[in-house]
């Protein structure tokens, strides 16, 4: 009986095969002989039949498959390929930035050190990349007035800064010299904003005449970036991880912020863009810089320097 039964299954699964011009299916097998499933196991499996009626099985179709399906003609591969035309880049300005000074709480080593790098490599531009002054008085922390009132503050961080720029200019002549202003900056006029808005205008006409310097280009708005040649825009930064603001803006990217300097790149639509961050030039041991959860941070004192082969961190 189940001779009989056998030469059945083989006779249409033959016939099947003949239909499709291969090895059937199980599934094809079964949509073509009533009870298939019930058949089958009488006779042993599928795999079986299709052996008694000499055709493929499963296994023997795998084992036909070799490496000589992905085997390519190297020379017609190599002829074909085009390169992907790389977008020009502007050559790199030679970039001195210092950031995060917080006068005048300040490292004086750091703004040494920069004078001195700056005088021997003589950069084209040299940026204050925000939070020159800590403005300390005017925090929304918790604060000592054991240390200077907002005048004495105010006068030392305005010295300070004008000592910084003419330093520069007898160093560096020819620089372009460029000063932003980061979130530290502007904690004045926040602190009005928040409790009498009609004195804005005030105060934001004090901090123009504060922060304004002969020969030096202020930008007033926390917000607004520095756009360079060579596809780079400045920025003081808002985001905590090296590399956000490239990845985010798609530049190269000049930040201070987190008191953290250092360069990342990364290949971005076909081009390797970076993200340079200058580091700190405040003394982290003060009481203006007392807001971290330990005297200890990761907070790397130094600048940034960028020319035609890149950006690095200098620390100090």
């Amino acid at each position: 009986m189940a001779e009989d039964l056998l030469h059945v299954l083989v006779a249409a699964v033959k016939d099947l095969a003949l239909e499709l011009g291969r090895s059937p299916t199980r599934a094809e097998f079964e949509t073509r002989v009533t009870g298939a499933n019930n058949k089958l196991k009488k006779v042993g499996s599928y795999s079986a039949l299709l052996q008694a009626a000499g055709l493929d099985t499963y296994s023997d179709r795998r084992t036909k498959i070799t490496n000589k399906v992905f085997e390519k003609d190297i020379k017609k591969v190599l002829d074909a390929f085009q390169p992907r035309e790389q977008e020009k880049i502007e050559k790199w300005p030679k970039i001195a930035v210092i950031s995060d000074i917080h006068w005048p709480f300040c490292n004086q080593r750091v703004i040494d050190a920069f004078y001195a790098y700056c005088e021997r490599h003589q950069p084209e531009i040299v940026i204050i990349n925000g939070d020159a002054w800590d403005m300390y008085a005017h925090s929304k922390y918790p604060r000592s007035l054991n240390i200077y009132t907002p005048r004495d503050e105010q006068e030392l961080s305005r010295k300070a800064n004008e000592v910084f720029w003419q330093e520069i200019k007898k160093r560096c002549p020819k620089a372009r010299c460029v000063q932003m202003l980061g979130n530290h900056d502007a904690r004045a006029l926040k602190r009005v904003l928040e409790a009498y808005p009609a004195a804005e205008d005030w105060v934001e006409e004090m901090i123009q005449r504060l922060f304004s310097f002969e020969g030096v280009e202020t930008i007033f708005d926390p917000r607004q970036e520095l756009m360079l040649p060579g596809n780079i825009m400045v920025h003081h930064g808002y985001r905590s991880k090296l590399g956000d603001h490239a990845s985010y803006t798609l530049y190269n990217c000049i930040v201070g912020h987190t008191h953290v300097g250092g360069a990342v790149f990364r290949q971005m639509r076909g081009q390797v863009r970076w993200e340079c961050n200058s580091g700190v030039a405040g003394d982290p041991e003060s009481k203006a810089l007392s807001y971290s959860p330990q005297k200890i941070t990761n907070w790397t004192p130094g600048f940034a320097w960028i020319d035609e082969y890149g950006p690095r961190f200098i620390p100090v």
